[in-house]
């Protein structure tokens, strides 16, 4: 590889200002990249940015007695990010500056209260590896060309849901912000990795219709895992003792937890019997008020809401499970349908395209409107139990087939390396 290679931590930083995301979604995957690549490799400088300096700063690591890699990140440094990139709207930028200004001087303040023992790196060439949130690698960007900085932009893109009308929260239409700072990031990148096959093929899908440039570069795919490591924390909560679904980190829209409730009200209204369901992630207030309406109330002594569990217990939730419910109508991945497969539990999965590509012929599918097909496949896993000992055969027997961190990392590291 020529140059050095910088890898950006940056999203793992902001998770652990109060919350557990480090557990979840994009935070988790930057996190476990970052953990393998550093065993493999001792010659990566990892990176942070500070949205209140506009500066990159180095972080060093240590290996625990257990083998793995552990970051030396600050607690608590409270960086609010605030949205600065309008793609070439000249004007947005200007009022969003002016009205966040006190954001802007907290963020200072914080970061050297929290993290000034941190030493600033300059990022003039080699390659910058992120695959964190697209709005906050823009930014990071942005500030290394504004000083003259010739570094190869990698990003690892994770999926282009709000490009589709009606697909984000809230069911707003199309998300321009996220296609500028796609449209600039594609510009930027020397090469683009992607976490699936489906995201390469979404992003083909939307460069053919004009909404995306073409790469400059290759595009890459590098699929996620299955493996779920266990946790370090102490466990804080039990398990369901009777039969249980499991959801993790579902909401309405988009993740369609509709369908899930939908489901078990029709296994009640027809008198069959229903498991509980644990609806694991984030406290949706939302989500809560529409689980609380008059129709759902056969089922609402069976919601059982974990907010934002540690991995320890994440973990036994997904061992004790009936099952992982991931009904989503589109997915870029989907880690807890591969985390369920590495931990033994059925995954009932829709028939998004990514999500046949974590669980192939392991999962069981279903379309994502069709709450009584379903109900059927709950009701065979609950009354089976040759069909749910079969298939927890199978799926135990795979388990040397699935992927695990440190194989993203190699692959990952060897696509970079690659393009050199």
């Amino acid at each position: 590889m020529k140059g050095q290679l910088y890898i950006d931590l940056t999203e793992v930083l902001l998770s652990t200002s109060g919350k557990r995301t480090q557990y979840y979604g994009i935070a988790r995957t930057v996190h476990e990249i970052g953990r393998e690549a550093a065993l493999l490799r001792n010659d990566i400088r990892f990176v942070v940015f500070s949205f209140g300096t506009q500066e990159f700063y180095e972080v060093t690591w240590r290996t625990l007695a257990n083998g793995s890699a552990e970051f030396d990140l600050p607690k608590d440094v409270g960086q609010k990010w605030v949205r600065s990139y309008f793609g070439k709207n000249p004007i947005l930028p200007l009022i969003f500056n002016l009205l966040n200004r006190r954001t802007a001087k907290k963020n200072h303040e914080r970061w050297l209260k929290h993290a000034a023992h941190l030493e600033p790196v300059t990022i003039n060439d080699g390659t910058f590896l992120s695959a964190g949130r697209p709005k906050l690698i823009v930014d990071m960007v942005r500030a290394l060309r504004r000083r003259g900085s010739k570094v190869a932009i990698v990003p690892l893109l994770h999926d282009f849901m709000p490009l589709h009308d009606g697909a984000t929260k809230r069911f707003r239409k199309l998300d321009r912000n996220f296609l500028a700072d796609n449209q600039f990031l594609i510009e930027q990148a020397s090469q683009i990795l992607t976490n699936s096959k489906f995201t390469a093929k979404e992003l083909r899908s939307f460069v053919e219709k004009g909404m995306l440039p073409s790469p400059q570069g290759p595009v890459t795919v590098v699929p996620l895992v299955h493996q779920c490591p266990d946790g370090t924390d102490a466990s804080e909560i039990s398990a369901p003792s009777e039969p249980y679904l499991l959801t993790v980190a579902l909401n309405l829209g988009r993740k369609n937890i509709e369908v899930v409730l939908e489901a078990l009200r029709q296994m009640d209204a027809d008198g069959k019997p229903v498991p509980q369901l644990v609806i694991a992630g984030s406290h949706r207030k939302r989500l809560r008020r529409y689980a609380s309406r008059p129709v759902f109330r056969g089922i609402q002594d069976k919601l059982i809401f974990i907010d934002n569990p540690n991995q320890t217990d994440l973990v036994k939730l997904y061992k004790g499970a009936l099952a992982l419910v991931m009904p989503s109508k589109l997915e870029g991945w989907g880690l807890p349908a591969g985390e369920a497969l590495w931990c033994g539990t059925p995954a009932i999965c829709s028939t998004a395209e990514a999500l046949q590509e974590v669980c192939g012929d392991l999962g069981l599918y279903f379309e994502p409107n069709d709450a009584p097909h379903l109900a059927t496949i709950i009701e065979q896993l609950m009354d089976d139990e040759k069909h749910r000992l079969d298939l927890k055969d199978r799926i135990r027997n795979a388990r040397p087939s699935l992927r695990i961190w440190r194989t993203v990392a190699q692959e990952t590291l060897k696509a970079v390396a690659a393009d050199q």
